[in-house]
């Protein structure tokens, strides 16, 4: 992979771009940190250092100027050429495709200028919403692991491993 920077990245209703301190009463008010706008700030305050560096991979997404999800890669491995996306999107703006626009503004970013070879997500089994980003970004159910993530009432979920290669997006 190419050590490059977060990028801003624009597509038809949205623009993608590091994230600033300045995004945290948008971002806790869309319910995108759900923390006080004092701990948003710390966050966004580190997020935007590690976009700033070669391959720590943040975005804000902003609809009509206002940041309302965040995207991140992380579990980058510039040897295998891979990244893990993690992502999250407003509430009352699920449901709109906007979260399937972004990703796919960023797999193409990821393939085809930081040459990573394979994105991948891992979505909890019962996010359907999250895996139907995934699904129509064209990435593939690779596998279930069970019980991978812990709940906070101390019980476990399944969690689904969705995956795409370089060449894959080369075929569409």
């Amino acid at each position: 992979m190419k050590p490059i920077c977060t990028k801003t990245l624009t597509t038809r209703r949205l623009i993608l771009r590091a994230p600033e301190v300045s995004d945290a009463p948008s971002l806790v008010a869309a319910g995108s940190l759900l923390m006080s706008e004092n701990d948003a700030r710390v966050r966004l305050s580190e997020m935007a250092s590690e976009a700033a560096h070669p391959l720590g991979f943040h975005w804000v997404v902003a609809l009509d100027g206002v940041a309302v999800s965040r995207i991140k890669g992380w579990e980058v491995s510039p040897f295998n050429g891979y990244v893990q996306l993690g992502y999250d999107i407003a509430p009352a703006l699920r449901g709109k495709g906007l979260m399937t626009e972004a990703v796919g503004a960023v797999l193409r970013f990821l393939f085809d200028e930081a040459e990573a070879n394979r994105v991948y997500c891992s979505v909890r089994a019962e996010n359907i919403a999250s895996y139907r980003v995934c699904e129509k970004n064209g990435m593939q159910l690779e596998g279930v692991m069970r019980q991978h993530y812990a709940r906070q009432d101390g019980g476990y979920d399944d969690v689904r491993i969705y995956g795409i290669l370089r060449d894959d997006m080369k075929e569409d």
